[in-house]
């Protein structure tokens, strides 16, 4: 089996960080919700119900917080995998690589700065 290119290396690396995101940011998008639902709960409860659901909602804010912390330094590391996969291309190794394999590194850096 052959060695992949370092640009496959650099498009696994950039795809995987993408992944990252999405996941970050659907995780996100969960949180946010549990928060509203736990937000809207609570007329007719006692004193019990209200503590822990004060409790819940201070959770899932702080949850949120470290959540959403996460994006600046993983946009770094992404746009520094895109800067790193630029420059392979632009290298004379990416004379060697096939027309599906610049393609797909093409499409990867498209998708990194759309995010």
């Amino acid at each position: 089996m052959s060695r992949p290119s370092p640009v496959a290396i650099a498009v696994g690396s950039v795809r995987r960080l993408l992944k990252e995101e999405t996941t970050y940011r659907t995780e996100l998008t969960n949180q946010e919700a549990r928060l509203r639902r736990w937000e809207s709960q609570g007329d007719g409860e006692d004193d019990e119900d209200t503590g822990n659901r004060a409790w819940a909602i201070k959770q899932e804010k702080q949850a949120i917080q470290e959540t959403k912390a996460v994006f600046g330094p993983l946009r770094e590391k992404l746009l520094g995998a895109v800067a790193g996969l630029e420059d392979l291309l632009s290298s004379k190794e990416a004379e060697q690589l096939s027309e599906d394999e610049v393609k797909e590194a093409r499409e990867m850096i498209v998708r990194a700065k759309a995010g």
